[in-house]
């Protein structure tokens, strides 16, 4: 199934490279916020679902987000790729929505498996496993393991993975859902076909993945003024999406696969990196809602 795969979780990210670590990183944002394995994703989904777990899921649910979250009948993972924690720390005058709906009851930090790249981090959030246990190496590499599209339509459930073209999104979650769409060139176009398939198919879950922040980041550095801006069209990306989605019945849980780092070039211009252990590039966002509320 190609033109129409979806679900009911909303996740968005980029590309799959692993890069070299940069020589000196910020001190971490965050410190106050629990911090939780990204395999732990997969597994908080399947149960506010009320479905078992992907069976090499390597940690258990997130019990306070099952709980905000219990009775909800979709859900929507929401993957802003390379939109890390300290990031968000530094760029919050350009994210007015999502700082709006973060709270000190809804919010924590996910930790990237190793290394921190996008297939293998984007993978995990459908599977629960690192890339020891899922194989994946790139976008095109075969899951060696069991995944929620997966358990959700052993369990009379539909999904639904999205990206743009030939990236993660599209790629790798798009062949494992039920739904996807195909030959989207912008994020905007993943959103119109996205919303088309929510409408005809009704997915309990829905994976997307947002591109333009690390294709920013990657060409002009993670903490740039271009990055900024890029932060400021994810936010106006994630007020168009968030409350859409909400409204259809769809609890909503944002977060990225991974962050980025700054990395000095000859010219003395800056570009953006990640795939190392650093905390720059592991940390990143995780926010959770109910479907339903208000999303302003």
């Amino acid at each position: 199934m190609n033109v129409s795969r979806l679900s009911s979780v909303a996740l968005v990210s980029l590309s799959c490279v692993i890069l070299p670590a940069a020589a000196s990183e910020a001190p971490p944002s965050g410190d106050a916020l629990q911090t939780h394995p990204m395999q732990a994703l997969a597994p908080t989904v399947a149960a506010i679902l009320g479905v078992p777990a992907p069976k090499q899921a390597e940690a258990p649910p997130i019990d306070r987000i099952v709980k905000d979250l219990q009775g909800s009948d979709k859900v929507a993972i929401l993957g802003v790729d390379a939109f890390g924690a300290a990031i968000w720390n530094k760029m919050r005058g350009k994210t007015p929505y999502l700082n709006s709906l973060a709270t000190n009851t809804n919010q924590a930090q996910l930790r990237s498996v190793l290394p921190s790249v996008t297939c293998v981090n984007f993978v995990c959030m459908i599977t629960g496993a690192s890339q020891k246990t899922t194989g994946i190496v790139t976008f095109d590499s075969q899951l060696q393991c069991e995944d929620l599209c997966s358990v959700l339509r052993a369990n009379g459930m539909k999904s639904g993975g999205f990206g743009r073209k030939d990236y993660t999104g599209d790629r790798l979650l798009g062949r494992y859902a039920d739904f996807s769409v195909t030959d989207m060139i912008s994020d905007q176009d993943v959103l119109a076909g996205l919303m088309k398939v929510v409408e005809a198919k009704k997915p309990e879950f829905v994976i997307v993945q947002y591109g333009q922040t690390d294709d920013v980041f990657h060409a002009r550095g993670p903490f740039s003024k271009e990055a900024a801006e890029a932060c400021a069209g994810a936010d106006a990306w994630l007020q168009q999406i968030v409350p859409w989605l909400r409204a259809r019945g769809y609890a909503i849980i944002i977060t990225a696969d991974h962050g980025q780092h700054d990395v000095a070039k000859k010219d003395g211009t800056t570009s953006g990196k990640h795939g190392t252990a650093s905390d720059l590039d592991c940390l990143v966002p995780l926010v959770w809602l109910r479907s339903g509320e208000r999303a302003n």
